[in-house]
């Protein structure tokens, strides 16, 4: 009968959480849609600035893939949040902009794999990776930091 009663409040614990997380419904506050463009946006920095520091061309491969993992979710879970109007289209580019370097990551890394194109990754003549989609994530960034997100922009990493 103990064993019961301890799975009756621990179900009921449970459900009491679930509804609390579904409740309001709506768009986040502008505060709580900021904190998670910020903390979004430092998780591209960093997946990016570690592809930079990879030490073999299969880690720079792998690490692309994380990063377009990373990439990818940070996307989702701003487009699952959602923006209040006054961060608008701004927002909605921001996703789209990231789902889009995500890709062009992975197809990038995808490519190099393949016989005869080594050389993306291995050609000194080449700076390092530059995607429209980069310059197009920092173009929602800056959007939203003159709407008054405390954000920057993500800057170009060098090889280390």
């Amino acid at each position: 009968m103990r064993g019961h009663r301890f799975f009756v409040v621990a179900l009921l614990a449970m459900l009491v959480l679930v509804a609390a997380g579904c409740g309001g419904g709506g768009q986040p506050s502008a505060d709580d849609y900021a904190a998670s463009v910020v903390l979004n946006r430092n998780r591209a920095d960093f997946v990016l600035t570690r592809i930079t520091k990879a030490q073999s061309p299969d880690e720079l491969l792998n690490r692309m893939d994380e990063a377009s993992l990373v990439i990818g979710k940070a996307a989702d879970e701003l487009d699952d949040k959602g923006a209040p109007d006054e961060f608008q289209p701004e927002a909605d580019n921001l996703v789209k902009s990231l789902r889009q370097l995500s890709v062009d990551l992975k197809a990038t890394a995808d490519q190099a794999r393949e016989p005869g194109f080594e050389g993306l990754i291995t050609d000194p003549s080449l700076q390092g990776l530059s995607f429209d989609s980069w310059d197009d994530v920092n173009k929602a960034l800056a959007g939203l930091a003159g709407k008054g997100v405390q954000v920057s922009i993500i800057q170009p990493k060098a090889a280390s």
